[in-house]
């Protein structure tokens, strides 16, 4: 699968302010909720601020941080390079020195929290709460330690990340980084939308504006345009799909929608293998935790399909030649996310319910559909952790002449 030329890429788009993955008219709808007394809602806002309140105490970990004494250093040496050890590898009990590591698929060694990926998810996290915080309730606390994260990350150059990934997801005696390692920024996924929702603060400037998508676009070239990107492009499982999802993202942050259609052009292209006629994902039910990776790829996609809605490409409506499609892929899957059937692949640690919650009414949302609606009420048992997804997420299933039964429609444009 051939990278998007960063050459094709056009002036910034003028629009309307948005978010990417987060429906900004339902706010109202979901505070009149909340203001009606609804329980669930009322819960979820309560353990968004309780979040958001212990954030403002967390210390502020940027990329740089923890590498003064000269470890867990990059290869180049640069504290400001992001580097983590690959997740399912571990060091040979049957070597001296552990040398090298080899695969354990789906048990994440725990030496991978000693390098960066703890802090970018941590960040992160960070970012995503007392934006979504600040969304909800315009306290400026929430925006102004959301700014200083963001600052320290993206902005300041004593402590920025290097806008690429050479060393993500190394392992010890094999390689100093891989192509795989792009799943990592993964964790950036709601940072964007929070951005846009601390807009509204006098603590984000303008100059903070311009160096974080200045970043984001700097990121977007390396993803495609460099050995690891491309390879990352062409990985025909989950990994693509992220890839895709990730990209597209980053170009709808810097206007550039010309490489964001391109981008879901060649995502759509991945479903036809991806997909089997019946919904299956063979790529991912061979994997030891395979209904999470089930769902995981189905979520790239309708990440992508939310992007889909802004540039006008129908993502979710797709159909390869012999009927695959994503929404195949999710009605196989619906019955085993809702614990109706028993599932007979591997799946060696508790099913992610909470991932699933967010496929199921992103989906619904989009579609209109019934089926997607319900299952996803029966997963709003969430963490306390998670419940903020009901706030960003709410059920509004808006896709224009939306069906209730379950049929399929044109996305919105």
């Amino acid at each position: 699968m051939a990278a998007c030329a960063v050459a094709e890429s056009k002036p910034a788009e003028t629009e309307p302010k948005r978010g990417y993955l987060v429906d900004w008219e339902s706010r109202g709808q979901v505070k009149a909720a909340i203001a009606a007394g609804d329980p669930l809602l009322n819960e979820a806002l309560k353990s968004l601020i309780e979040q958001a309140d212990a954030q403002l105490t967390v210390p502020i970990r940027p990329v740089t941080a923890g590498k003064e004494d000269g470890t867990r250093l990059a290869p180049s040496g640069d504290p400001h390079d992001y580097v983590s050890l690959s997740p399912y590898w571990w060091p040979d009990p049957n070597s001296p020195d552990g040398l090298p590591y080899t695969r354990r698929d789906g048990e994440i060694n725990p030496e991978r929290a000693e390098y960066d990926t703890s802090k970018l998810g941590a960040m992160g996290k960070a970012v995503r709460t007392l934006g979504f915080a600040y969304y909800m309730t315009g306290d400026e606390r929430y925006a102004e330690r959301a700014t200083e994260h963001l600052r320290a990350w993206f902005v300041q150059p004593e402590t920025r990340m290097n806008p690429s990934l050479r060393f993500a997801q190394f392992v010890p005696g094999v390689s100093i980084g891989r192509a795989v390692g792009i799943i990592d920024t993964n964790r950036l996924r709601w940072v964007p939308d929070a951005i846009v929702m601390i807009s509204e603060s006098p603590a984000w400037s303008e100059s903070d504006d311009q160096a974080t998508r200045a970043w984001f676009g700097e990121f977007l070239d390396w993803l495609i345009t460099s050995d690891l990107g491309i390879a990352e492009a062409n990985a025909k499982n989950n990994h693509g799909t992220w890839h895709s999802a990730q990209a597209c993202l980053y170009a709808l942050v810097t206007g550039r929608h010309d490489i964001a259609r391109s981008l879901i052009t060649q995502a759509l292209a991945r479903v036809d293998h991806q997909f089997e006629p019946d919904g299956r994902q063979p790529h991912e039910l061979a994997r030891t935790r395979a209904l999470d990776y089930t769902d995981f790829n189905i979520r790239g996609y309708t990440d992508i399909a939310a992007y889909g809605q802004v540039v006008g490409i129908d993502v979710l409506g797709y159909k390869g030649p012999e009927g695959q499609s994503i929404l195949g892929g999710l009605d196989w899957a619906v019955p085993y996310f809702t614990g109706d059937k028993d599932w007979k692949y591997k799946q060696i640690s508790p099913p992610k319910r909470y991932m699933y919650f967010q496929t199921l009414r992103r989906a619904g949302n989009m579609m209109g559909n019934a089926t997607y609606l319900e299952a996803a009420r029966r997963l709003t048992d969430l963490r306390p952790q998670d419940r903020w997804m009901l706030l960003i997420l709410p059920e509004t299933h808006r896709a224009a002449g939306a069906h209730t039964d379950g049929e399929h429609v044109d996305a919105v444009r």
